[in-house]
């Protein structure tokens, strides 16, 4: 005979967990599946962001309190608790081939000054840990080890159905289940989504990196001219585990070994070691067209594009749980019912941030060899406001060559025909090659 509750979770990650222990404490009778036998435990490649309130995201001014030990949402007017630790850092720099010039997102010296708005690195599975603890005191039904395979509306309830032979039933479902989900397959909503690719990549932490004016994310380039690697792209940023530890995300093994042993970065990196990795396979689809689908909600990476980052995933686990409450609380049990979190989602989410603008970066590298991407770097001399918003890595790097375009054109004219060829509502056509070599999976 199948469970009866009010809401079942599917996904005990950040947005999973924020959405069931949010409805437990405010009455509901709330389940949560998860794959996973301890939900704190992190397996796949994270950089572990907190996104600060140095601009707007998602139409949210978040910051961090850490006298209260509080990440603080006043826009939406909740906060969630974290007792881990956490690491400052003072910018996002785009670093040119030669690794001397940047494109400076922030400005460095203010911000590690303590006169500016520093970001953090922070210890994902104490955020998680935490809200897992909060959720048992709450009530949460925990289901741990178990694979969802379907989630269906029977009737007035859904019926959630797992690998392992159970059966629950609810009033509503939330969708939980990440960037690959199964529910997003299962019940249709990836028909109505724009499919871009499959994306791969390793995530290293490493000790033995040693180079000024460290304390940022890097966004890198670098060339492999004879070994057929090609245009190889890394992120590296500080890691919040061990002093002196960065987290570097790079696509294999080889190309890990090229950057920090052969390549011009290789300055950088001093007797490497290291100390854990994980790596990630997703599907990227563009978002769907609401959030919702005969009374499941999708929340975080389930129904956006790759990277509603920790920041999105607790504000659409939050708000998601809250519509749930008042639907059941006004017996208005249908998508009418939860309508202000589907118009919620709408409003400060897929008309607030087009995801083809984060497809355009990787394709904008893709234009320029090692030294048309050193000038590009070099020519740059203006720090741009402060940002960690990844929608706008690409309109970051516009707003910083824009002002120099004439001496572009005559210096470069290559360069600047590149440019002006490159149309960003052509990005996802010009994903298409990539898209034909992975594998849709849905």
């Amino acid at each position: 005979m199948a469970k009866i509750y009010d809401l079942i979770v599917v996904g005990g990650g950040t947005s999973g967990l924020e959405a069931a222990k949010t409805a437990a404490q405010n009455g509901l009778k709330v389940a949560l599946l998860e794959r996973k036998t301890n939900p704190a435990k992190i397996q796949r490649s994270c950089a572990q962001m907190f996104l600060m309130n140095m601009d707007s995201f998602y139409n949210e001014r978040m910051y961090f309190s850490r006298e209260q030990e509080k990440w603080v949402f006043p826009v939406n007017n909740f906060t969630v608790n974290y007792k881990g630790d956490y690491k400052e850092f003072y910018g996002l720099h785009f670093v040119a081939p030669n690794t001397v010039d940047r494109i400076e997102i922030g400005d460095y010296e203010k911000n590690a000054s303590g006169s500016g708005i520093p970001a953090v690195v922070f210890d994902k599975g104490a955020l998680l840990g935490g809200l897992f603890e909060e959720g048992q005191k709450a009530g949460v039904d925990f289901y741990m080890e178990r694979n969802v395979i379907d989630a269906r509306k029977t009737g007035q309830v859904i019926t959630v159905k797992t690998y392992e032979g159970e059966t629950l039933q609810a009033t509503f479902c939330i969708a939980a289940d990440g960037v690959n989900s199964r529910l997003a397959r299962n019940l249709g909503l990836n028909r109505q989504r724009v499919f871009v690719n499959t994306g791969r990549a390793n995530s290293f932490y490493i000790t033995g990196v040693e180079f000024e004016r460290s304390e940022v994310i890097f966004l890198g380039i670098c060339f492999d001219q004879t070994g057929g690697l090609g245009t190889i792209m890394f992120s590296m940023l500080p890691s919040v585990y061990n002093p002196g530890e960065y987290w570097l995300y790079i696509v294999g093994l080889e190309r890990f070994e090229f950057l920090t042993q052969r390549s011009p970065f290789r300055k950088w990196f001093h007797n490497v070691e290291i100390t854990h990795q994980r790596c990630a396979v997703v599907s990227n689809w563009g978002p769907a067209k609401e959030p919702f689908i005969d009374n499941v909600l999708f929340v975080g990476d389930s129904c956006w594009f790759a990277e509603a980052e920790n920041t999105g995933a607790l504000l659409s686990g939050h708000k998601a749980a809250n519509a749930v409450c008042k639907a059941i609380h006004t017996g208005r049990i249908n998508r009418e019912g939860v309508i202000d979190y589907i118009d919620w989602w709408k409003q400060n989410w897929t008309d607030t941030h087009d995801y083809r603008d984060f497809v355009c970066y990787p394709l904008f590298n893709r234009l320029f060899n090692e030294q048309e991407f050193n000038y590009l770097h070099h020519i740059v001399n203006q720090k741009l406001p402060w940002s960690l918003n990844p929608f706008k890595l690409y309109s970051n790097l516009v707003t910083a060559i824009t002002p120099h375009m004439e001496q572009i054109k005559q210096e470069q004219p290559v360069i600047a025909q590149k440019i002006a060829l490159f149309k960003p509502e052509n990005a996802v056509n010009m994903m298409k090659p990539a898209s034909r070599a992975g594998f849709p999976g849905y």
